[in-house]
């Protein structure tokens, strides 16, 4: 566990400051999981600080928290072949990083996690405040393999940690010695008192006008294209020829700069014949109605395309004591266990999504199994609070190896709320 206190400004005792650094401001994986981290720390030994690019659905959810929000413009890094964007992002670099690190000596802090290998403006403020840094590894970068050396040389040169959620997203950094020595794997936790077997689906079915006996599918995410919404539509137009009563699912809402693929999406599934039996409920529920998600589901449909580094909403619905049918890449096999918490298929191929579905509905008391193995498996590997414990112990580590960056003549920390940046 983490040291209790540190020696203050003032020569008194109190919390160790953590200014982390989220490229999003979402409801994405990478949000949720920061939210559940800084609402589990220990408060007699952290004091959060989370600097967001702009204002958005995480901010409010931080504030009623109690934590400390800072929005500091800050453009995220992203593959897209716009010559434009990237002349922008480019130019606005450097300033975002020097105002970052003023934030961070401003507030005394005594470590910087960012929760984004693309968040490069983490770790280079951390440097010019001369304040120890962790990165959090939360993607496999679709990027080619020099430009994908680059982010994880970087990562690691100017990280004290490296923290990924799984081994596949460690293999990364396996060209990067000598600094594998800082890798340490975490995968992330929920709160396992939200997500419960006995949490009833009924008011999302009640809403959606979905008959409490009919078969349900759902897929959960962000309409990213990578994230496969157009195979698991493919899979329940393959899905709906045997089972005509089945509904589906697709909650997630549209992703900015993608919206041309949601729309395309939307229009697959008119065009597949389920109108009327699935429904996109974009943003419209929200994360505390997650488990409610899951529980109305009879299966959680995962169709990512390209490796996926962990898999956040395998963890929910097999803790809501559902079996899962996910695309077998990245880091899903070291969440899913094949054949005894759901079924892994070949990411792209929707009949093999449809065929896997089918079987499970098929035999209730298959599919049963799978659920009560996924709880049991999540209890024992994917808790917050062990989660957090894990990362308060790695920020011990770093902070007693590390002097701390003395704060700025004449700044005071904040006191609460929003900061200004």
């Amino acid at each position: 566990m983490a040291n209790r206190s540190r020696q203050g400004h003032d020569g008194g005792t109190g919390p160790h400051t953590i200014v982390y650094v989220q490229p999003t401001s979402e409801v994405g994986g990478s949000d949720i999981a920061l939210y559940r981290l800084v609402t589990h720390l220990d408060p007699a030994a952290y004091r959060p600080i989370v600097v967001v690019p702009h204002d958005g659905p995480l901010v409010p959810r931080l504030q009623s928290a109690g934590c400390q929000v800072a929005i500091l413009p800050m453009m995220q890094l992203r593959s897209v072949r716009s010559v434009g964007y990237q002349a922008r992002y480019v130019a606005r670099f450097w300033p975002s990083v020097f105002r970052l690190a003023a934030l961070i000596r401003r507030e005394g802090a005594d470590l910087v996690h960012s929760n984004s290998l693309y968040g490069l403006h983490g770790p280079w403020a951390a440097l010019l405040a001369r304040v120890p840094h962790v990165c959090h590894v939360r993607e496999i970068p679709d990027v080619p393999k020099p430009v994908q050396k680059l982010l994880t040389t970087t990562a690691a040169r100017l990280s004290a940690r490296v923290i990924p959620m799984t081994c596949a997203v460690a293999g990364l950094f396996r060209s990067t010695e000598p600094w594998g020595s800082k890798v340490t794997v975490i995968p992330d936790g929920i709160d396992l008192a939200a997500f419960d077997a006995r949490v009833s689906g009924e008011r999302i079915r009640r809403e959606l006008r979905i008959p409490a006996g009919a078969p349900l599918l759902g897929f959960v995410g962000r309409l990213d294209p990578w994230k496969g919404a157009d195979v698991f539509v493919r899979a329940a137009a393959e899905f709906a020829r045997r089972w005509p009563d089945a509904h589906f699912l697709v909650c997630g809402g549209d992703l900015p700069g993608y919206e041309a693929y949601a729309e395309r999406v939307r229009r697959l599934a008119v065009e597949l014949g389920l109108d009327g039996r699935i429904h996109f409920t974009g943003w419209t529920y929200c994360l505390d109605d997650i488990p409610e998600v899951m529980a109305a589901l009879d299966v959680l449909v995962h169709t990512s395309t390209r490796p996926e580094p962990f898999g956040l909403v395998l963890v929910e619905a097999m803790a809501t004591a559902r079996p899962v049918v996910a695309s077998n890449n990245g880091g899903v096999p070291e969440v899913v266990e094949d054949g005894v918490t759901g079924l892994l298929v070949e990411p792209g191929d929707w009949r093999a999504v449809a065929a896997a579905v089918d079987g499970l509905l098929a035999d209730p008391s298959r599919a049963a199994a799978f659920g009560a193995a996924g709880r049991a498996r999540v209890e024992r590997l994917f808790e917050v609070r062990a989660y957090a414990e894990k990362v308060q112990a790695l920020y011990a580590s770093v902070i007693r190896q590390a002097p701390r960056a003395r704060p700025l003549e004449g700044c005071a920390s904040a006191s609460g709320g929003s900061l200004a940046a």
